[in-house]
């Protein structure tokens, strides 16, 4: 799940408009009218902003917040309950600094565990920085437990990363990133939660002499991880390309990395995994038509489209069944159809079902499905009188 920023605005007009699987023409999305808020930022200055939610086991929904750059360093943990209506604020845990990107998963516990970037000086690790922690959250505690993760040969302590756990919640399946003479390293690793120590390391396995990289991570049913791979052009005449790679639990390849789209630059957002393997992409085809995407699944190897979209889905979520996506979206500012929206695709039919504006004047934010399957808790960065905040809203 990829962290929002204010002004990381994208464009996606759901409402009104047509889906299509291959070219084929479905009808419009049902359009509800916005839920109720709930705003997100204990301080109710105003400062925080969303980095990323987590479903917990016991039906909650946990939110990281951190403060924007600029703005004084802190970050805290928000419990939401879904309830009447709208969610409902918990537990505030307040957290040390951490910085963009940053994102949350959650164990079988209900243990929450914060990817974290570090900035130098920040916690009580010895971090140099801007380095990479887990910052751990267990059910009912008080405080933050802040675990630096470990260095790996030749390339010293990661400074950002994305990942997911394992089913028992003892081991985070990551992409962790480094910079090497002014490059971006990537690699895939399998990171003990109880110390942070990275136990295994493996390439990517997608071949460019561009940058290869890799923001999403989702755990397959059998225990492994897919990941979403982005190879940029390396030369004139070369490609953007957007890839899935897939990967067992011991980090070997299942299958060789797939080419989501074909003969055109693409850009990944989002990735998602079904209950029969399947991978869902959210990809961007700009050379075709700017601004827009289509959903992409992927499964033993043939891709097909799921939904064709006017614009990228930044984050999705999958129903136990695997028969629905949510996808958060924003509109198109400079057509003035801005604002943040949740939408539903209906993946055996390959089109949007429902369309749930939230705010008029924002930008979509994650989104989480609460334990019940049914309950979806969605952030969004709203405006009102020209003043920001980050608010919670539920959808049923």
């Amino acid at each position: 799940m990829r962290p929002s920023r204010l002004g990381a605005v994208v464009v996606l007009l759901l409402a009104g408009c047509s889906t299509s699987v291959a070219g084929t023409s479905s009808p419009a999305a049902s359009v509800a009218a916005p839920p109720a808020a709930t705003s997100l930022d204990p301080s109710a200055d105003g400062l925080l902003r969303v980095a990323d939610v987590v479903a917990t086991p016991d039906g909650g929904v946990t939110a990281l917040l951190i403060a924007e750059a600029g703005n004084e360093g802190r970050s805290a943990f928000v419990r939401l309950v879904p309830g009447d209506g709208r969610p409902t604020v918990g537990a505030v845990t307040e957290a040390p600094t951490f910085a963009h990107p940053s994102e949350l998963v959650a164990g079988p516990d209900g243990t929450v565990v914060a990817l974290a970037s570090v900035p130098p000086g920040s916690g009580d690790v010895g971090l140099d920085g801007p380095d990479l922690a887990l910052a751990v959250l267990a059910p009912g505690s008080p405080q933050v437990d802040l675990r630096p993760v470990g260095a790996v040969e030749g390339l010293g302590g990661p400074e950002s990363g994305n990942g997911v756990l394992s089913a028992d919640g003892a081991t985070l399946f990551a992409s962790l990133r480094w910079t090497v003479d002014g490059r971006t390293v990537t690699r895939l690793a399998a990171v003990d939660v109880a110390t942070g120590e990275v136990t295994a390391t493996a390439p990517l396995g997608v071949e460019s002499s561009g940058t290869v990289g890799a923001h999403e991570v989702a755990l397959r049913p059998d225990g492994g991880v897919a990941v979403l791979v982005t190879a940029d052009r390396d030369v004139a005449g070369s490609r953007d390309r957007t890839l899935v790679a897939e990967f067992d639990a011991g980090l070997r390849p299942v299958g060789a990395p797939v080419e989501v789209v074909e003969e055109e630059d693409s850009s990944g957002f989002a990735l998602a995994v079904l209950p029969d393997g399947t991978v869902v992409v959210s990809v961007e085809t700009p050379g075709e038509h700017p601004g827009t995407s289509r959903l992409v699944s992927v499964r033993d190897g043939a891709v097909r489209s799921a939904a064709d979209l006017p614009g990228p889905a930044l984050d999705l979520a999958v129903t136990p069944s695997g028969d629905r996506v949510y996808a958060s979206y924003s509109g198109d500012f400079d057509r003035g159809e801005g604002g943040a929206h949740v939408a539903t695709v209906d993946v055996a039919m390959g089109k949007v079902v429902d369309d749930v504006p939230l705010c008029p004047n924002g930008y979509a934010a994650p989104i989480a499905l609460a334990a019940d399957g049914r309950t979806v808790v969605v952030t969004a960065g709203c405006s009102e009188d020209g003043v920001w905040s980050d608010l919670a809203f539920q959808v049923s």
